[in-house]
This record gives C-alpha cells, sequence and structure tokens, in this order.
C-alpha cells in the first residue's frame, strides 16, 4: 500500500485477507500521520484501523484469504476519516451497538474501542462498511487517552 501526501490526501489501498497485511498498513498509516504533522493521532488512528480491520478479516471474510479489504483514510481540515470495507455478507451492527461487551468476550470490544476513540462512527446499511471520523479539533483529548492507555 502506497499512501500519498499532502493535507487533504485520500488513499486507498486494497488487501489481501491476512493478519499480517494488517501490520503493514499500520505501519505505513503511522509513518504517513507523521509526514503530514498529524503524529499526535497516530496512536488513535492505529488502534481504530487494526480493529476494524482485523474484524474485517475475522468476521466479514471469515480467514479467507482470496478476499480483499479496502482502507481509505482522508485528512481535511476539521476532520480525518478512515473508512474500511469488507468484501463479507456484514453484520447487524444495530444490534450489536446495543450489547455490551464483557471483557471475557472474544468479539464485540472493537465496537467499544471504536465510541471511545473516534468522534463519529457510522456503518453502511449492509454492515460491511465502517467510516470513523476523528475531529482535528479533540486532537488533544485523544493524545491524553492514548496515554492512558498506551
Amino acid at each position: 500500500m502506497t499512501l500519498p501526501r499532502g493535507p487533504a490526501a485520500v488513499s486507498l489501498s486494497e488487501l489481501v485477507s491476512r493478519p499480517e497485511e494488517v501490520d503493514a498498513v499500520c505501519r505505513q498509516l503511522r509513518s504517513f500521520l507523521q509526514t503530514n504533522s498529524r503524529a499526535t493521532d497516530s496512536f488513535a488512528v492505529e488502534l481504530l484501523a487494526r480493529e476494524a480491520l482485523n474484524n474485517a478479516l475475522l468476521h466479514g471474510h471469515q480467514a479467507q484469504t482470496d478476499k480483499q479489504a479496502r482502507l481509505s483514510l482522508r485528512l481535511g481540515r476539521r476532520w480525518l476519516r478512515l473508512q474500511i470495507t469488507d468484501a463479507g455478507a456484514g453484520f447487524n451492527w444495530r444490534a450489536a451497538r446495543l450489547r455490551e461487551a464483557a471483557p471475557t468476550d472474544i468479539s464485540g470490544r472493537g465496537l467499544a474501542i471504536s465510541a471511545l476513540y473516534a468522534d463519529r462512527v457510522s456503518y453502511n446499511q449492509r454492515g460491511n462498511q465502517i467510516t470513523l471520523w476523528l475531529d482535528n479539533r479533540n486532537t488533544a483529548k485523544r493524545h491524553q487517552h492514548g496515554k492512558l492507555h498506551a
């Protein structure tokens, strides 16, 4: 995956459904954010991307390595938008939002993490795409929260 440079950059990347691809994407996201003077958002963006991509590969693709997920990152003046789409059938995100994950649950923590670190979270109708917005005005708050959990 190659991410373009610039403050209004849009990056699209398709990755093969393998866990090691997630690590590579997260390293590139970190580098991209540092290059674009957004290093303070790196922890939150990487955490959100890692959770969403792992969910896409595990749940959406059911560990089938012949499928691909798509990641899009947009840096704007007010918002950073991260979007992940998988090739799966989707899930009932409305019902999942109502259920609170217990610390011992195998799944469900990604939704809680998304709600905690993103300023806005939405899903497409089908449930195979998540869009996460981070308000640029809340960078300091996320940075402090990341320090507490890092």
